[in-house]
């Protein structure tokens, strides 16, 4: 049992020290995200895809957690494809935050982290509140899919 954890505890550390090598290097593992909400709303009317917008602050536990794990999981990456990737730091772009009433709770919003699904028109499909799991997340990325893509 004490060896099942050294190993354990070894790998998890040696997987942490090559996601920081990576950070450190630029090798991008994660989701390409866009900074700004009017780009975002082109870029999504002439791909016709919705946007998956994540509003987040750097001061945000569970918003860390998500970049560190959801964010970067394969599925997830490879699933953010389909959308127009926006990220929001409700500290720098509180305006937008506002707008969309997906600010901190500090703030007088919903809280952080979270997830908006928007279309191009900016109608509202879907917007979860709080940490998603890479499992979790992708499975609300694939209903978002579905309701904006029936039969496909």
């Amino acid at each position: 049992m004490t060896k099942r954890l050294i190993c354990t505890g070894l790998l998890m550390l040696v997987m942490f020290c090559t996601q920081k090598r990576q950070a450190q290097s630029g090798i991008e593992t994660g989701i390409p995200w866009i900074a700004q909400i009017d780009s975002a709303l082109d870029l999504a009317n002439a791909q016709n895809k919705p946007l998956m917008i994540d509003f987040k602050a750097e001061w945000c536990p569970p918003c860390r957690m998500m970049e560190d794990s959801t964010f970067h999981d394969p599925a997830v990456v490879e699933k953010a494809a389909l959308f127009v990737p926006v990220r929001i730091d409700v500290d720098e772009q509180g305006d937008v935050a506002d707008h969309y009433n997906a600010n901190a709770g500090k703030y007088g919003g919903v809280g952080i982290p979270n997830i908006l699904f928007l279309d191009g028109q900016e109608n509202r499909i879907a917007h979860y509140i709080g940490f998603q799991s890479a499992g979790r997340l992708s499975a609300v990325m694939d209903s978002v899919l579905d309701a904006v893509q029936p039969g496909s």
